[in-house]
């Protein structure tokens, strides 16, 4: 069971808890932390409590004792609390060491901004408190808050000015205030553990605690797509208001090459995981990720069968699913009609529910002066079906069809099977492809931002991914017909491409 479909507890109670603290002050508030740990730990699903023993078990290297499953709880409730009192500024009391800080210093004093990773372990919002103590340049944290949405409205109330600096992931304008925070030489933080959002949730299975976990792919996507150095950030709760900020560093530059993404994108994930795995040994208590970390238990008991889901890609098949559908634009038959705006070109791509057509394609790839030209053939069938053939230089075929992307190279043997709900970057490319042939406005729209011109004699759709991943690969898209046909189709990215395309009678 995923964190993002895990409900949210205790709203009512952190909205009274975070009034006792205004009011009756840090001593009585903290004495209720026992009782109220109690309660949500008692009354906590067999299945957190199941995962909460597993990561215990594996991080101890014994199996756990009531004391040791205490401890998380407990910490997690301490940590809020401080969080109602550092984001007002009120750190009376407070005791926060540092280590490491003169190697942030340092990236500080080169001006080209740094990218914190850190994890749900310890209190990010203690280092923010750091932060206010005279930090020269702007923090902004980066995270997906969509399962705390009380507790972040709560929170968000006792400082609106901090509550700003906070930046939900898969926003589109996400990647941009990160990009503008780090050219001010300013620090930007990501929880690099979980998850990023639904929808972007593709993530690299790497050694964790004895046993593969998947960790998201995305912050060490951002990373490189941000070409800002790296270093790894901890808040440690040590008990009663007193924290261990840590900083580590960790690259000076996260580096994907093109022709061994997939390789270099693990090891960046390893490298994080490896860190992190010291940190969870030497502070378990502070592990906040009460959920099936390893997404083991879905496969432990369940109440019925179920189909056998597909076999999930390979790293390999992933790149060349991407690389394919990059170049898997398709055409439809002409549609009459005159004037008319995005809407009635939808309509009248909708209505062709099947074509044939010949494409001549150019692609140029970063890094390399000479194009790479390549012609064949192209196929829609209604609802859902598309393909494309090459024919020179070489034999190929990418098939869609409902949710797989099958690619072979008959002449190598070469036959590869991807899962479009597995592989939500390439779902997004198929999808400007699947949905504009389909008329389908709102889907296409779920994964792009939609700009067009023209009317439906002569029309220009053009397509800015709404997910950091998909636009770490492409920039844009731009789409050319007339009526309900495609003439030409255009991806801007590391690897760019034009294709034109012509009907067969």
């Amino acid at each position: 069971m995923s964190w993002l479909r895990q409900r949210e507890r205790g709203g009512v109670a952190l909205r009274l808890m975070a009034w006792i603290a205004r009011v009756a002050g840090w001593r009585f508030s903290y004495a209720l932390l026992f009782p109220v740990t109690g309660y949500f730990m008692l009354s906590a699903p067999a299945r957190q409590r199941e995962a909460m023993r597993r990561f215990q078990r594996r991080a101890l290297g014994r199996e756990p004792g009531w004391r040791d499953l205490w401890r998380p709880y407990f910490a997690f409730a301490a940590t809020m609390l401080d969080r109602v009192y550092l984001l007002q500024g009120r750190t009376r009391g407070f005791e926060i060491t540092v280590s490491g800080i003169e190697a942030l210093d340092a990236r500080i004093a080169e001006g080209r901004g740094c990218v914190l990773l850190g994890a749900h372990l310890g209190s990010f919002t203690a280092m923010r408190a750091l932060a206010d103590r005279g930090c020269p340049v702007e923090v902004m944290a980066f995270m997906y808050e969509g399962n705390a949405a009380q507790a972040n409205a709560i929170f968000s109330a006792l400082s609106r000015e901090k509550a700003e600096l906070v930046v939900p992931l898969g926003r589109p304008d996400s990647m941009l205030r990160a990009k503008e925070c780090l050219e001010r030489g300013g620090l930007v933080g990501i929880l690099a553990d979980r998850r990023p959002a639904v929808g972007e949730d593709r993530v690299v299975p790497v050694p964790f605690l004895g046993a593969a976990a998947p960790f998201p792919a995305g912050p060490h996507i951002l990373a490189a797509v941000l070409r800002a150095p790296v270093m790894l950030a901890f808040g440690i709760w040590k008990g009663p208001r007193r924290y261990e900020i840590r900083f580590e560093e960790f690259a000076e530059r996260v580096v994907l090459n093109r022709a061994s993404r997939e390789v270099d994108l693990r090891a960046s994930a390893a490298r994080y995981a490896a860190r992190l795995e010291e940190v969870a040994r030497a502070f378990p208590g502070n592990w906040f990720n009460f959920y099936d970390f390893w997404e083991e238990m879905d496969d432990v008991s369940s109440p019925s069968p179920s189909p056998s889901p597909s076999p999930s890609p390979s790293p390999e098949a992933g790149v060349v699913a991407r690389r394919a559908v990059l170049a898997l634009p398709f055409m439809a038959l002409p549609a009459s009609g005159e004037g008319g705006g995005l809407e009635a070109v939808m309509a009248a791509l909708a209505a062709v529910r099947r074509s044939e057509a010949d494409f001549e394609e150019s692609k140029s790839i970063a890094g390399l002066a000479d194009t790479l030209p390549s012609r064949g053939t192209l196929l829609w069938e209604a609802p859902s079906t598309l393909e494309k053939r090459v024919v020179e230089p070489f034999s190929e075929r990418v098939t869609v069809s409902g949710e797989r992307l099958v690619y072979e190279r008959p002449g190598q043997g070469t036959r590869q099977e991807v899962n479009l709900d597995q592989a939500p970057e390439v779902r997004a490319m198929v999808e400007a492809i699947r949905s504009t042939l389909a008329g389908d406005l709102a889907m296409l729209r779920r994964y792009w931002e939609v700009g067009f011109e023209g009317a439906v004699a002569d029309w220009t759709i053009r397509l800015s991914p709404l997910s950091m991943r998909v636009r770490a690969v492409v920039q844009r898209v731009e789409i050319q017909g007339s009526g309900g046909a495609i003439r030409r189709f255009e991806t801007v990215g590391n690897e760019s491409s034009v294709m034109r395309i012509t009907a067969r009678p």
